[in-house]
């Protein structure tokens, strides 16, 4: 299982992937984001401030180069990640429900979700080649974009909103899916189009 991606086809699907999914969460009213989302447990706000939580985690491997070679690429971190974190879910559920609770309103979190999607955007800008250490990871920065595409395509069908995701993020979604399950995952969802 690998799954190398360019700096460019990641950094494109990355800053694609954020700008629609704010694009999707502002589609959405106060009372909407207190809806249920497809994550079992989680409103589309608790979902929403997952999100902007791992954008400031992300900072923190846009400014952290190392040496190569990788630990892990655009698909492989995934069950790497699933190991490392495994573990009780529900105790994550309820920690992001309470994460979700420091926010007075919706709004307010809707407003550090510009602040932070312009940060993340700046970094990806910036971001050069070469490797970045993030949750004890090495990763090529394409595949470290293309792992946080993937992720932000992901969040953004949980929503259940209208927008439809970016298109550069959903083939590396449905890319990595199918490095992952194999042939059988890829015509499953080429019938689903």
């Amino acid at each position: 299982m690998a799954l190398t991606v360019d700096l460019e086809t990641g950094r494109t699907a990355f800053v694609e992937s954020v700008h629609e999914f704010v694009a999707a969460v502002d589609d959405l009213d106060e009372w909407s984001l207190l809806g249920a989302s497809r994550c079992h447990g989680w409103t589309r706000l608790e979902v929403l401030v997952h999100v902007v939580a791992g954008w400031q985690e992300m900072l923190g491997g846009l400014v952290s180069p190392v040496d190569g070679p990788s630990t892990v690429d655009a698909a492989s971190y995934w069950p790497a990640f699933d190991e490392q974190d495994a573990g009780d879910p529900l105790l994550e559920l309820l920690a992001q429900r309470r994460r979700t609770t420091a926010y007075a309103r919706p709004d307010s979190a809707r407003e550090q979700m510009h602040d932070v999607a312009e940060a993340v955007v700046r970094g990806a800008t910036g971001c050069a080649d070469g490797h970045h250490l993030w949750q004890r990871h090495v990763f090529t920065a394409g595949d470290f974009l293309a792992v946080w595409a993937v992720e932000d395509v992901i969040h953004q069908l949980d929503l259940l909103g209208e927008r439809p995701p970016a298109p550069r993020a959903l083939a590396l979604a449905r890319a990595t899916l199918t490095e992952l399950d194999g042939a059988s995952l890829a015509d499953r969802l080429e019938g689903a189009d």
